[in-house]
This record gives C-alpha cells, structure tokens and sequence, in this order.
C-alpha cells in the first residue's frame, strides 16, 4: 500500500441534506411538534408523543398508499435531519406506527444504515452511529444487537469506519469501509488531496483484521465521473455498498465511477467491472446506471441496485434520465452482458440525487425508498405500487429502508400510565418498546400493589393501546398477551393519577 498522509477533516455535523457528489449541504431546519398522541391524528403531527413512553418521541410517518397486502415484515429505518426530534433506529408496521425506537443520536452523533442481518447464526440489527464528515463520510462504528436488544458487538471504533457500507459475514466477519484523504496517488502527481476507500475485513469477536484493500491500488482515478477541481478533496469512488455474491467474492458500489466492482475476497484483485469506463459487460442504454446505492448481489446471480440517475449536485452534474429507479440487472458470465429484469420507479417520477435503497423480497415484491426524499414504496410482483409512505415532516429523511422479519422482546417489562376517567373508572395507557410478539393488553387493578385482579382487556392497537375499565381501585398495571393468550410480560404497578 503507498504511504498515506490524512488531512484533518472538516469537522462534523448531524444537520445535512442530501449528497452532493460525495459532500452534503449543511443546512438548518425547524419545526415543532405537537401535543399527546391523543390529541391530534399522526398524519399532522411532525413526530408521535405517548402517554406511557414520554421520553421517546420518534418522527411520525404518514401513508398515502396502501392498495394491496404487502409483504410480511416491519418496516426498519434510520430517520436523520431532526434538529429537536430524536434520531436513532426505528422500527415500524404498515401504519406507520412504531414497534420499536432507539433514539441513540442528537445533534452531534448521527445514527444511520440499519439493516438486518445475522450473527453466529442468529438474527441480529446492525447500525452505524458516529460523526459526520461534510466531505460526505462519517467517522464512527457499527452496532450490533441481539433479539433482546442487548449490544453483542461494536465494531471499527478505533478505526473510525464510514457509514455507507457494513456486512456481516458467513464467518462471523465484518466488512467495512474507511475514508481517508492523501495525495499519495499511485503513477499520478497530486496537488489536490484525493479520497482513497479503503476496505477491510474484521473479525467481529477479536476486532483483527484480515484484509486491507486499498482502492487507489486498485481502481485508478481515470474512471471517476465527479470532476476533481471544484471540490476540497476528490472522492474519486465513494464505494458505499459492500456485499458477497454466491463465490463469496465481494461486490463493492463505486458511486463516482458508476461501478460495481466484484473483488476477489483476500487478495482484493478486481475480477469484473460492471457499468462505468472500463464495462467488462455489454449494456444496452436502459441498463445503464449512473450514481447509484444499495448494490446487492443476489442469490441468482443478478445484481439489484437504486439507480440514482439524478447526478452529483456538488459540482453539479446533469441527471442522465428524469426519474430515479430500482432495478435488477440480470448478468450473463459467459457472453459478458447484462440486461435489464426490473425497473421500478414512482408514479410521479420521483428522482432523488442522494441516498436510496432496494430490496427484492421473498415473494417477488420490491421495497425502496427514496433516499433523501423522505420517501418509501413498495411494489408487487407485477411492478404495481401497492405501499407509500414518507416522514411527515420534510425535513426528515432515512439512508436505507428495509422491510424485516424481526421478533423481538425486550430485556425491560412493559410500560403503562394510567389515570382517572371522567367517569370515576380507569384509563391505561400500554406499550412495550421493541416487543413484537404482543397481541392483546389486558388492565390489571387493586386497592394496593399486592393485590390487582384482571379488569380489562383488549387488541394491541399500534405503539401504545388503550385501555379502559370501570375499575375505581387506586392501582394498575398492564399485561402483554402473545396470539395464543400466554403472558409475555407484565409492566410495574403504578398509582392511578
């Protein structure tokens, strides 16, 4: 690897927009949110209060389509751009209605790009939290947490690894990517500082590394799109995808060359060049993708992307087609070509220049989201969309949006509030943050804490279900039921207000 000189970087900032050709405006927003749950419907609200929970306050969401059954599974997002929201993993039903939130980041420290994965064989949420470099990178690790919400591993503190891309492994390894500047360019001489990626493959239980790649050994500046004299430092590449095809090579996104690389794992040496300058594969011009995210490899061999289209906005650079897609690239190893399988895109034409993500499901549905839009979709097996939805407030926006097939039950009980009815009788107000297996909430009440006795019982009906009783006992609590009636969890006793 060359010697390396780091440049000390801008430093970071948890308000941005969108990317701008590897930089993110900064920009400054404000709204203000509005009263208890129960008092405004979600669709008006910038973000959602509840009674049982006050300390959480999750950005509401609002649906605006919702035509067919969609697919099994929660919806997973990392909302960014609050300035008095909260930030942090957000786990989402077909309502919009959280299941579970983790406000982790503020105004210094952003939290980004969860996704699930699987480690040691179980299912496991993995995220990125750290700081944002306007240059457009981030500087921080990657969380990862067990069906019990419990951390089981942070990877990469030390090596302040980058947001875009992080894979879990069939070897219980991580691959992650890191930003750093240098004007040491191979064969070429520099005065402007240039971004070199650089992977590396940890073990997530030692932190050991077991491979350094270095993209300016490998991929030359000559193939980036991004012009390099109106920026402070050239991100040549911007790899902001990483994963593994069926060989168990790595398929890496090169955003700024319009190129998904697939690397031979251990050596790093480029096997193939898919899009770009230097295409090892035919493409006829709808298959031709340009600043793209999410680069997935899939189990038959074709490659799903977002395909941006809307080109760098800093410096500015023309769209190469009106509307952002999600497609799927079916490739053909023996003749070198790649044809288009899918191309989604809004009824409206929705393009968005940053961001973006697209996930081919199980059954043959699609789900994407609209990066910097604030937006996601999701479509049939015919290329119907049958599911919108965006954040309510505009400013709001996530990385990535993935529909999940996630049970969970967390490590602290249910929570409850509960006060007096104008009536005389109870009130209770239920939820139990993470929990995904609750389908009914029962109301338990007494004259004292030692002796409560069912009194109502009801639906689960979104984060916080209420629950209502002729009760006048002086204490309560609530019980969570799973779909076969069992008890899953049973919240502290609480004073009645």
């Amino acid at each position: 690897m060359p010697q390396l000189r780091e440049f000390t970087n801008v430093p970071s900032c948890s308000r941005f927009s969108r990317v701008a050709g590897g930089i993110f405006a900064v920009i400054v927003v404000a709204f203000s949110g509005m009263p208890a749950a129960d008092a405004a419907p979600a669709a008006a609200q910038a973000v959602t209060r509840y009674l049982s929970r006050p300390d959480l306050v999750p950005p509401a969401i609002t649906v605006t389509t919702a035509a067919a059954p969609t697919a099994p599974g929660a919806i997973l997002l990392t909302p960014k751009n609050a300035v008095d929201e909260q930030m942090g993993p957000l786990l989402v039903d077909d309502t919009g209605s959280p299941i579970w939130f983790a406000p982790r980041g503020d105004k210094t420290r952003l939290v980004m790009n969860a996704q699930a994965q699987t480690y040691r064989g179980k299912p496991v949420l993995v995220w990125w939290e750290g700081s944002f470099v306007p240059l457009g990178w981030g500087q921080g690790s990657a969380t990862i947490v067990d069906q019990n919400y419990r951390t089981v591993a942070q990877v990469g503190a030390d090596r302040g690894v980058d947001l875009h891309a992080i894979r879990i492994t069939p070897q219980n390894t991580m691959i992650v990517v890191t930003y750093r500047t240098t004007t040491a360019v191979p064969g070429q001489v520099t005065m402007r500082p240039v971004v070199e990626n650089v992977l590396r493959e940890i073990d997530i239980a030692t932190g050991a590394v077991l491979m350094t790649w270095s993209s300016l050994e490998h991929i030359p500046v000559s193939e980036s799109y991004l012009r390099s004299n109106d920026i402070v430092a050239w991100d040549y590449l911007h790899i902001n995808a990483v994963d593994l095809d069926t060989a168990g090579n790595i398929v890496v996104s090169g955003r700024n060359t319009h190129t998904v690389y697939t690397l031979e794992r251990g050596t790093g040496r480029v096997l193939s060049r898919l899009g770009g300058k230097r295409s090892d594969y035919a493409m006829p011009p709808d298959a031709v993708f340009a600043w793209q995210h999410n680069v997935r490899a899939l189990p038959n061999g074709d490659i799903s992307m977002f395909d941006n289209e809307q080109g760098a906005t800093f410096p500015p650079t023309p769209p190469t087609r009106p509307m952002s897609r999600a497609i799927v690239l079916h490739l053909d190893n023996t003749a070198r070509t790649a044809t288009m399988t899918r191309s989604l895109s809004t009824p409206d034409g929705l393009g968005t220049g940053a961001q973006g993500s697209n996930q081919v499901l199980p059954d043959g549905h699609v789900f994407v989201s609209w990066g910097d839009r604030g937006r996601f979709s999701e479509f049939d097996a015919t290329g119907a969309m049958i599911y919108d939805a965006h954040f309510t407030a505009p400013t709001i926006d996530t990385y990535v949006a993935n529909r999940v097939d996630w049970h969970a039950t967390p490590t602290e009980p249910p929570a409850v509030f509960a006060r007096r009815a104008p009536d005389g009788g109870l009130t209770a107000y239920a939820s139990w943050n993470g929990a995904t297996e609750v389908r009914r909430w029962q109301v338990l009440a007494g004259p004292d804490k030692a002796h409560l006795k069912v009194v109502g019982e009801t639906a689960r009906s979104g984060f916080e279900t209420v629950l209502s009783s002729s009760s006048t006992a002086g204490y309560a609590a609530v019980r969570a039921l799973s779909a076969t009636g069992a008890t899953l969890g049973t919240s502290p006793v609480v004073r009645v207000g």
